[in-house]
């Protein structure tokens, strides 16, 4: 079992690894029409698998939620043209740059009943960005699709929040702000993780160190 595989009833926190999820604090936002749509995408591909392997294990296809898709799933604000997410496979599937060719787009009314449309994307590489490699053990498990084939993941808020750092442009620093307004880490969490992030980073040493002294000033902003 996964170290997140969690039922979201509980009231107590769930601790994930070092860093814990609170439930009481902020639950992800599961059932807007912009999550369904994600957990549609995926429920789509489960679909696909069902019909075209015999005998898959439950949990034959991982899947991290990361991006803009994240940042919906935990705070409820703003939302994403794409879903960027890592997928991890059981050997008995075909290749991940085959299965995402099979992954459709979605269209979907969002909560004001306009319409819309969620693409894949095929282009995300976890690697392009500054990440703890134990990010998997602090992910939550917020979806089962039908046949059980796919379970899918939320990337803690501390993880996306450094993730960040890589570009740290306005979008990201409003991001990573987001999320600490949420109380869903603290400063002394985001510096662990970054600290670790950055042993293990292909961004520019000096570029990221820069970045993570910058964000750690806009956190002290959001505490005045």
């Amino acid at each position: 079992m996964h170290p997140s595989q969690q039922d979201f009833s509980l009231s107590q926190t769930i601790c994930i690894s070092p860093l814990c999820y609170h439930p009481n604090k902020s639950m992800p936002y599961t059932q807007t029409a912009f999550s369904q749509a994600i957990f549609k995408m995926f429920d789509n591909l489960d679909f696909w698998l069902a019909k075209n392997y015999a005998d898959l294990p439950n949990n034959a296809l991982t899947v991290y939620i990361f991006g803009g898709c994240a940042l919906h799933l935990h705070t409820g604000v703003r939302t994403s043209n794409d879903v960027d997410a890592e997928l991890k496979s059981i050997p008995q599937l075909k290749p991940i740059h085959t299965l995402e060719k099979v992954i459709q787009s979605v269209d979907f009314d969002d909560e004001q009943g306009f319409p819309r449309s969620l693409d894949w994307d095929g282009a995300f590489q976890p690697s392009i960005a500054p990440i703890d490699p134990l990010y998997e053990d602090r992910a939550t498990l917020i979806h089962t699709t039908q046949s059980g084939l796919i379970f899918i993941y939320l990337v803690s808020a501390v993880d996306i929040a450094v993730s960040k750092l890589g570009r740290l442009e306005s979008v990201d620093r409003d991001d990573i702000q987001a999320l600490y307004r949420e109380g869903l880490f603290s400063k002394q969490e985001f510096l662990d993780t970054a600290e670790e992030a950055y042993k293990y980073s292909s961004v520019a040493m000096d570029k990221l160190k820069f970045n993570i002294d910058l964000a750690s000033d806009l956190l002290d902003e959001e505490t005045r």
